[in-house]
């Protein structure tokens, strides 16, 4: 079943050219008895058939980590890919209702696959490209059904693309520097030979820097350990900046690699050859894009200026190898964080939405 689950959206949506699919068996990592979200979590799987063929899936996800930070009695829903048909959606979505139900949760928000820490939101604006990496994707279609199934808007998570063309205005240039200059902070890279250390730093950072943001669920050093198994093989040391204080981490970004061009282009091909082809271009080519996925400063440190040079700094050492880049995601009312975007010359292109529903 796990296979199929894995497959299914590519199996529906095979003729849409900007569906990037998994790489093999990552969905089955991502959900296993091994993975940290099982320690944390649980996720009941289901696939729908319509005349005896596959025709979508979902999954029911508790997330006890999440109940426990907010002490609520929230489910949560991801996974769900469905044919244009509004019954089989109901029915995956009942499915999903009934077992959140039976753990006695009192709503179903999402999608989430399977945590706000991993891919999150359905595409509602922005279908004329591919997802970045980490980033979901789903047909035009789905928004319609979602709102058919009584799901709720609750939140926005907007995506901003810059372009290695678009020059930073002298302005932002001048205000860098004066920042770099006053404010005594220092920027690094990302030290992969000391990676155990440096996780401890950036889960100290994320847990201290984000847990404004909605939804926010602290994230573990064990799901650290586990995301940067996978990480570590595709991220460039100088696209991960860690900034000091007189010593003291007190900020960090990272910039990933977009390698869902070469899953793109790996796609034509199945099972072992399609491994191979992923795995000799992620060794012999570089990417064309790149997508700021994290961003966090402490708080009493944002008024010196932080997040700017952040932006600034990863403008500059991508435009050395990219041709753009996403900058995602940002919450609908981060306002402060979309003008900066903007000031630097990045546009909104591609907005996700997460949806609720009482049970």
């Amino acid at each position: 079943m796990m296979k199929l689950f894995e497959e299914l959206p590519e199996k529906l949506h095979q003729t849409n050219p900007h569906l990037v699919p998994p790489f093999p068996g990552s969905v089955a990592k991502l959900l296993g008895p091994k993975a940290p979200f099982a320690k944390r979590g649980r996720v009941s799987l289901f696939i729908a058939y319509k005349n005896g063929e596959p025709a979508g899936r979902i999954a029911a996800i508790v997330n006890r980590a999440h109940n426990e930070f907010y002490q609520d009695r929230v489910g949560f829903f991801g996974f769900f890919d469905f044919i244009n048909d509004v019954e089989v959606a109901s029915l995956l979505l009942k499915t999903a209702e009934d077992e959140l139900k039976k753990q006695g949760l009192h709503s179903a928000r999402g999608p989430y696959n399977p945590s706000i820490n991993d891919e999150c939101g359905l595409l509602v604006e922005g279908f004329n490209s591919p997802p970045m990496v980490m980033m979901p994707f789903n047909p035009d279609y789905y928004q319609a059904i979602y709102e058919k199934l009584g799901l709720q808007s609750v939140r926005n998570l907007y995506a901003y693309y810059l372009s290695a063309d678009v020059q930073v205005p002298e302005k932002i240039n001048r205000v860098v520097e004066r920042v770099k200059k006053r404010s005594g902070i220092v920027f690094r890279n990302l030290r992969l030979k000391e990676l155990n250390e440096e996780l401890k730093i950036i889960q100290e950072l994320y847990n201290s820097t984000l847990k404004r943001n909605w939804g926010f669920v602290p994230v573990g050093y064990e799901e650290l350990q586990f995301a940067s198994a996978d990480l570590k093989q595709i991220v460039q040391p100088e696209f991960v900046m860690i900034a000091e204080k007189e010593g003291t981490a007190i900020g960090f970004s990272m910039l990933l690699p977009n390698i869902n061009e070469f899953m793109l282009k790996a796609r034509k091909h199945r099972g072992l050859m399609r491994v191979l082809s992923f795995v000799w271009s992620l060794k012999t080519k570089s990417t064309k894009e790149a997508r700021l996925a994290v961003l966090g400063v402490k708080p009493e440190f944002e008024n010196l200026g932080i997040p700017a040079v952040f932006y600034f700094e990863s403008i500059q050492r991508g435009r050395k190898k990219l041709i753009g880049g996403e900058l995602s995601w940002i919450e609908e009312s981060n306002l402060p964080m979309m003008r900066s975007l903007e000031l630097m010359g990045a546009s909104r292109y591609k907005t996700y939405r997460i949806y609720e529903k009482t049970l």
